[in-house]
């Protein structure tokens, strides 16, 4: 029995590493692979995107505090300061910097489809962005908490200019 389940588990194993290897490429096959992969078994391997990314995105928060002061823009930095050698290899930061990124997209795809303020604010990508947002340390006593997403883009051929992309209402923190 034990000799069965090993030459099934081989198989499967080898099955998996085949249809893997079938879906690094853009074909017809992979295609079909893709759409019966409901479970997303079949990893995608990209080492370089085929169309970089041509802007970088900005969140900034700033908070209101009891006695009705709303206090500076200031930018929330995404990776820790410094870094260490290891984090060539292994950065666990980097999953949190982007899973932010990823929300950030989300919200301004939303935003971009017209979605009512509503919707918008109802959204995972609009909540995430504000539970980190409202988690960060603040100096004086906040009672809310907004943020902004400001796009600039890379170019080499013209100077970046920032522009606000998007602006979240006051929401009042605990």
């Amino acid at each position: 029995m034990r000799e069965v389940v090993g030459v099934v588990f081989a198989a499967v194993c080898c099955l998996w590493l085949a249809l893997t290897l079938v879906c690094q490429a853009r074909t017809r096959v992979a295609a079909v692979v893709r759409r019966h992969d409901v479970l997303g078994l079949i990893p995608l391997w990209t080492f370089f995107a085929p169309t970089p990314g041509m802007q970088d995105y900005v969140l900034l928060r700033r908070y209101r505090t009891f006695d009705g002061r709303l206090t500076q823009w200031r930018e929330l930095a995404d990776d820790p300061v410094g870094g260490r050698p290891l984090w060539a290899v292994w950065n666990p930061a980097r999953r949190h910097a982007k899973a932010l990124l990823d929300a950030s997209q989300g919200l301004l795809q939303l935003a971009s489809l017209g979605r009512r303020p509503e919707e918008i604010e109802l959204s995972a990508p609009y909540l995430a962005i504000l539970a980190h947002v409202s988690a960060q340390p603040c100096s004086g006593d906040p009672c809310a908490a907004q943020f902004a997403l400001v796009i600039q883009k890379s170019s080499v051929y013209e100077e970046a200019v920032p522009a606000v992309a998007f602006v979240s209402s006051l929401h009042e923190i605990d």
